[in-house]
């Protein structure tokens, strides 16, 4: 496999990191915690997908929607539900609490959904509308042996138009610009009139969006099982750190470094050692922090 075609898969990669690097580092700025149970919400999204598009059925763009919509509803009913009650003890039992929550999450849905993995019906549900020509399915020729699926095109066209959404919601709507004031100053944006409550729920419904389209987007490149979330928290956690933690557009440099790293580091590792490729990110990870701890942009947005 040439270089240049594990930077697409690199690629592909950081675009579904950082729409779900998004929303946690959202929460991590404005509601100012760490959630564990992120990963989780990941997983919901990702199988009210795949159930809409397999049981209903429905369409995958339209099952996208309601996946989009049940993890805003669950990540808003489980904050209301958990955190807002707690918002003032700090940070340590919040971040304690997250971590109950996700285990509990991740073993309710192992229990109802099965340990067994799923799959989105790429073949037949994805681009296909009535009265349209259907898009193609399956690889697409760049140049020479590189290639790109029409999945792949998918999740790199979903990255770009939510990070058109982003920067159009923090810097053109009444709730982004409040999103960003309370993440700078939550004391001083109360005394401007802020209703910093609904400004959280705001941050919970939106990270949970973007936590249920991540997840479909991860099911129709691999498949959909109970540790989906799980296993893709860390990596989120790494692109919101090394992005600066609290930084939206730094999250999505985070992702695209921690994509090109897990992808790059197959071609130059051994066979076997294929493996170590989450270590391999985790050190460049280290590395980046130890020459800018703040991350690669977090105090240049902040101050924006």
């Amino acid at each position: 496999m040439g270089l240049a075609q594990n930077v697409v898969f690199g690629l592909v990669t950081g675009s579904y990191i950082a729409i779900a690097a998004i929303g946690f580092t959202l929460i991590y700025g404005i509601v100012n915690m760490i959630n564990f149970a992120y990963g989780e919400y990941l997983t919901i999204g990702a199988f009210v997908g795949v159930l809409s598009a397999g049981m209903l059925p429905l369409p995958l763009p339209v099952a996208a929607l309601v996946a989009m919509a049940g993890g805003g509803v669950a990540s808003l009913v489980l904050a209301r539900a958990f955190f807002t009650p707690i918002n003032d003890t700090g940070p340590v039992p919040m971040l304690l609490t997250s971590i109950g929550l996700g285990l509990a999450l991740r073993n309710l849905i192992r229990l109802t959904g099965g340990r067994s993995a799923r799959y989105f019906d790429t073949e037949t549900a994805t681009y296909r509308f009535d009265g349209l020509p259907d898009l193609a399915v399956g690889p697409v020729d760049l140049l020479g042996d590189l290639f790109v699926t029409s999945e792949q095109l998918v999740v790199v066209g979903s990255a770009v138009a939510v990070f058109v959404v982003l920067h159009a919601m923090l810097t053109r709507t009444d709730v982004g610009i409040a999103m960003r004031a309370m993440g700078d100053d939550e004391s001083l944006a109360r005394v401007r009139g802020i209703d910093t409550q609904f400004i959280r729920d705001s941050v919970w419904v939106v990270a949970g969006v973007l936590a249920g389209l991540a997840g479909v987007l991860i099911g129709i490149q691999t498949n959909v099982s109970s540790s989906t979330g799980f296993s893709h928290i860390l990596q989120i956690l790494a692109a919101a750190i090394l992005g600066g933690a609290g930084s939206p557009y730094g999250a999505i440099a985070g992702a695209y470094v921690i994509g090109l790293v897990l992808a790059l580091s197959t071609a130059f590792l051994p066979a076997g050692m294929t493996g170590i490729s989450t270590a391999v990110a985790f050190f460049i990870l280290v590395v980046v922090l130890l020459v800018k701890p703040s991350g690669i942009a977090g105090q240049e947005v902040r101050e924006a």
